[in-house]
């Protein structure tokens, strides 16, 4: 019963009573203020799979570094080290899917030249070896 009542709030108007006499109604409403993004989650990603140029690490302390300021109260440099460590994390998507597709592109071309030489040295053995059987068998007949 005790933790039900600490948790309930009271939002009915209540009247006060000023020093003149008079009494004044006030009605208190509940506003909620945004806290800053501090996107540490996204930088954890980032440092853990995405970390092109370390700009993963770089993120996750400027992520941080925001989360400290936001614990602090301080919400303008919250703000600021959110917007930093966001741009920071997009940068670093960008760059870590730019060098994936890159790094694919390099090993299908390398497979390909490779399956081309593979083919080129079968095709070169499968004729040098039919040569071979081919005037051992002539001559044999003589």
């Amino acid at each position: 019963m005790e933790l039900e009542s600490a948790m309930d709030v009271n939002l009915r108007p209540y009247s006060v009573e000023m020093i003149g006499g008079d009494t004044i109604t006030i009605c208190p409403y509940p506003f909620v203020v945004e806290q800053p993004k501090d996107y540490v989650l996204w930088s954890l990603y980032n440092f853990s799979f995405m970390n092109a140029c370390c700009l993963g690490f770089a993120a996750l302390v400027y992520s941080i570094k925001a989360r400290d300021c936001k614990v602090a109260g301080n919400a303008e440099d919250a703000t600021r080290y959110g917007k930093r460590a966001k741009i920071l994390n997009i940068v670093a998507i960008v760059l870590g899917v730019l060098l994936f597709l890159l790094l694919c592109g390099l090993i299908a071309s390398v497979l390909i030249a490779l399956q081309e030489r593979v083919q080129k040295l079968f095709n070169e053995y499968k004729t040098n070896m039919g040569d071979v059987f081919g005037s051992g068998s002539g001559s044999g007949a003589s």
